[in-house]
């Protein structure tokens, strides 16, 4: 999928220097990467997973239940690599292609991932 981006250009004046004011509109969000610690806190604290499962999957790399019925849906050629990822990243990144999967399984529209995202990195 190829990024849109849109770059508009205008000179003003400014104390007898023309200087260039660039706008730039991008379809894609600059969103913070999160950690693993963040990501499953998240889901915890939107009533996604279990506390105890957010806890096991920090602490031991055990994917929650819902999580793994995600991953085991996946063509069998990705599951291992989603496993690998879910419990074994320091960080997740937004743009990953396995962010929307998981987000569209769960029900979460494309705005509601981006406040989930947000949240997530305000974590402290």
């Amino acid at each position: 999928m190829a990024t849109l981006r849109r770059y508009n250009v205008k000179t003003k004046t400014y104390k007898d220097h023309e200087i260039a004011d660039i706008v730039i509109a991008r379809s894609d969000k600059l969103l913070p990467d999160i950690s693993c610690r963040q990501f499953f806190q998240q889901l915890a604290l939107d009533g996604i997973i279990p506390e105890a499962e957010a806890l096991a999957a920090v602490s031991a790399g055990v994917l929650p239940t819902d999580i793994e019925a995600i991953v085991a849906s996946l063509p069998p050629a990705e599951q291992f690599g989603a496993r690998m990822l879910l419990s074994g990243a320091q960080t997740f990144h937004r743009k990953h292609p396995l962010v929307p999967v998981f987000a569209a399984a769960i029900g979460m529209s494309d705005s509601e991932l981006d406040t989930f995202w947000l949240a997530a990195s305000k974590l402290q």
